[in-house]
């Protein structure tokens, strides 16, 4: 935040606050509606892309550069930040891998839209692979910003982690994020691990993403406060909570209730509020689930799925009626992962697993079918395993050579007239260089809601098939509809 704030939040409700509450939902055009209000609330940066966000804006025919410009154009005088991976979870064969050329075309097109911060993820944690993108990002005049994954692992005790910062500031990274994905931070864990991080970083200054799985991220914010992180990943309220990250102005309220730092103003904290409500507004009006705060379950320490999929995963425990078979679930989760070599719970590793394990809930013998990221995974395709897999699984799978990534010069003389943004987005989102959409007219980039009426008609329209007559009366509204059945 501003100079009013204690500590540097980051806004990543574009990001991966609406993956996990809107399940990647959110358009070009809403995100555009909220950028002055976002604006407006002074966050330190704003996250405006990253893999996933990349991938929804193809799926939906929407040109997700063109969305960064204008993010840019919305949020003057703030950061703009993007996330970027070097492993990919499309599964397109032979794009496993994110080269540095490739990555270092990434991040001068991001550079050339006004985006100035880059957090760079290798799920393996690969300091080799890492370096040379960490370099081409300080070249190009980013901010680089290294993740180190949190996990509940042997090699993630204090001293393991304080060695993988320090590697990653000497690789150099300008920043270390500590990302919690599976929301698995405790206070405790926090008091002696924060510490160790700082004295090993020195001058780096250490950030941290936390998720609310487990319902704890709030308060380990606060601890992490009070033991002077640098920097934190928040969202609004809409966006917030449940499998997403922390909601700034209730990190703001309770940081001035218990009088740390300089107080957020009331006006910042109104200026919050008022985004808050749009959000609200959006989600009543397109049907989206409210946020709500998940109750504390130790199930998340057991499967460590991260946020999006996590929501994903409860969604379809909860319509396929297999709800209270969280904790079974779970096991199998760790159990699944176990069995493939133990990557981390990141993608592209944990949907797959999830996948996987959903199905060996649902009652088919155990790998009667193995989904292609679990197959993936197995024949470690991103690279080598943290543990041994499972032999007859190996065996059944086969063996492929080693990780590759695909030369720039190869990529250009196949698609001589793609452009470097195309060939981008067809590397991280698994399309032809020729799938990315073309940029939207002005007039189709307005959000327009749906009034009450027409969000009435909708409702009913998606439930009218199992009724001979469906209809609604009332002052100024008179909706009658036929239905498909008898």
């Amino acid at each position: 935040m501003t100079e009013e704030a204690v500590v540097r939040c980051t806004d990543v409700s574009l990001t991966d606050g609406q993956g996990a509450r809107w399940n990647g939902a959110m358009t070009t055009p809403m995100a555009l509606a909220l950028a002055p209000r976002l604006a407006a609330a002074r966050p330190a940066a704003v996250e405006v892309a990253s893999p996933a966000t990349l991938q929804q804006c193809v799926a939906r025919g929407e040109n997700p550069w063109q969305r960064i410009e204008l993010l840019r154009e919305r949020c003057r005088g703030i950061a703009l930040r993007a996330a970027v991976s070097l492993l990919t979870d499309h599964g397109r064969r032979g794009v496993d891998l994110i080269s540095t050329e490739i990555a270092t075309l990434w991040l001068r097109e991001l550079a050339q839209r006004g985006v100035s911060e880059i957090l760079l993820i290798d799920p393996l944690l690969d300091i080799e692979r890492m370096a040379p993108v960490l370099k081409a990002a300080k070249a190009v005049g980013l901010t680089a910003i290294a993740a180190l994954p949190f996990a509940q692992e042997p090699t993630r005790r204090d001293d393991d982690l304080r060695a993988n910062a320090v590697a990653l500031a000497a690789a150099g990274a300008d920043r270390v994020m500590l990302r919690d994905e599976g929301g698995l931070l405790t206070t405790d864990r926090l008091a002696t691990l924060l510490p160790a991080m700082r004295w090993g970083l020195g001058h780096t200054p250490l950030d941290l993403h936390l998720r609310c799985q487990t319902g704890l991220a709030p308060l380990v914010a606060l601890e992490a406060v009070r033991l002077g992180i640098d920097g934190l990943d928040t969202a609004f309220a809409p966006l917030a909570n449940g499998a997403s990250v922390p909601a700034l102005g209730t990190l703001l309220k309770s940081l001035r209730l218990l009088r740390q730092g300089r107080p957020a103003s009331d006006q910042l904290l109104h200026a919050i509020g008022e985004a808050d409500r749009l959000l609200a507004e959006m989600a009543d009006c397109e049907g989206f689930e409210p946020a709500r705060a998940w109750v504390f379950d130790l199930a998340p320490y057991v499967h460590e799925l991260p946020g999006e999929v996590a929501a994903q995963f409860m969604r379809k425990l909860a319509e396929s009626g297999l709800g209270h078979r969280l904790h079974a679930f779970a096991h199998e989760c760790a159990r699944v992962r176990r069995e493939v070599g133990a990557p981390p719970m990141l993608a592209p590793f944990a949907r797959p697993i999830a996948e996987q394990a959903l199905l060996h809930l649902q009652g088919m013998p155990r790998y009667a079918e193995i989904r292609p990221g679990v197959r993936r995974a197995l024949q470690q395709v991103h690279g080598p395993a943290p543990q041994e897999v499972d032999a007859g699984l190996a065996r059944r799978v086969g063996a492929l050579p080693g990780p590759a990534a695909s030369p720039l010069a190869a990529l250009r003389a196949a698609h001589p007239d793609a452009s470097d943004a195309a060939l981008v987005i067809a590397q991280s989102c698994g399309v032809a260089p020729g799938a990315l959409p073309a940029p939207a007219s002005p007039d189709a980039l307005r959000y327009a809601g749906l009034t009450p009426a027409q969000a009435l008609l909708a409702g009913l329209t998606a439930r009218a098939a199992p009724y001979a007559q469906l209809g609604v009366q009332g002052p100024g509204v008179s909706i009658q509809l036929q239905g498909t059945e008898s």
